[in-house]
């Protein structure tokens, strides 16, 4: 598949209880995650992410990159995948429809 691709990232925490209660470790690894993922959204390689409360929480990414590769590459970089915080799985995603300028919350 040939231009941008949108892949769906699902965040999990690898332990019980994530993130009610987080260690002072977790909470400063996902202080870097918060910035590396702010840095992507700034070159627009993530156009959204955050926090899903449901039962068991997890975190969403989506990504509109060149490739599989590149989204692999990453999220091989990706601060709380890389210090066991998170793991993760993902997903080809078809943008269909798109808010060109969201309103702000």
């Amino acid at each position: 598949m040939a231009g941008i691709q949108g892949y769906f990232v699902r965040l999990r925490g690898t332990r019980p209880g994530w993130p009610e209660n987080m260690t002072a470790r977790e909470e400063k690894i996902m202080g870097e995650h918060f910035h590396y993922l702010k840095k992507l959204t700034d070159e627009r390689k993530v156009l959204m992410a955050g926090p899903c409360f449901s039962k068991p929480p997890f975190g969403l990414i989506v990504l509109h990159v060149t490739s599989e590769a590149e989204a692999r590459e990453i999220m091989s970089k990706e601060p709380s995948v890389v210090n066991g915080v998170h793991t993760y799985d993902m997903a080809l995603l078809v943008v269909s429809l798109m808010a060109v300028n969201p309103p702000k919350s």
